[in-house]
């Protein structure tokens, strides 16, 4: 695989971490309406949001993504932040099918070939190692799910991506600083 050099600085996980439990509260007004625009992009995709079987959201933060989804079975948000998780919670509030877990996306505790459905918005240029979270992805969806994750310039090679992921690219867009990947998993 291609070495890539990372414009954005690698905070480790703890330093990352502790920046989103302190911008937790104002995340949302600050991000919001750009999350929103790539969140949409994804799900022209998929359906416009009505997905069928078990979702992960891997850096869920805040759970903006929550609303934009209808129709499954469970949704599983990951976070590494409390602090985020606090207001996904909050935000998933009488929704008994979605269920929230603290973890590192790079070392996902769910089995195999599990989830119909993985996104990953805005996360890899927080990671050490951002192909780890790619090859994680690969591991927890299932053979045809749908896959939509966003890259910021120079944290992974697009080709690197569909890769560990095993996504046959069917979208490929830009929105603001990201690029827009989603597909489905082919191998």
């Amino acid at each position: 695989m291609a070495q890539t050099f990372c414009p954005y600085p690698r905070a480790d996980k703890k330093e990352v971490e502790n920046y989103y439990n302190t911008t937790a509260n104002s995340y949302d007004s600050l991000h919001a309406r750009e999350q929103q625009a790539k969140y949409a992009e994804a799900l022209k995709k998929l359906e416009g949001g009505k997905l069928k079987g078990v979702i992960l959201d891997a850096g869920c933060g805040t759970g903006l993504l929550f609303s934009q989804l209808r129709g499954f079975e469970n949704l599983v948000g990951v976070d590494l932040s409390g602090g985020m998780l606090n207001i996904a919670r909050r935000r998933a509030e009488g929704k008994p099918n979605v269920h929230l877990v603290r973890c590192d996306v790079e070392r996902l505790p769910f089995r195999s070939m599990v989830f119909d459905t993985c996104f990953l918005f805005t996360v890899a240029q927080n990671l050490p190692n951002p192909l780890e979270a790619f090859k994680e992805f690969g591991r927890v969806s299932k053979r045809e799910a749908a896959i939509a994750l966003t890259l910021m310039d120079g944290v992974a090679e697009v080709g690197d991506v569909l890769k560990l992921t095993g996504l046959k690219l069917a979208l490929e867009a830009r929105v603001g600083r990201e690029t827009v990947l989603v597909g489905f998993k082919v191998s």
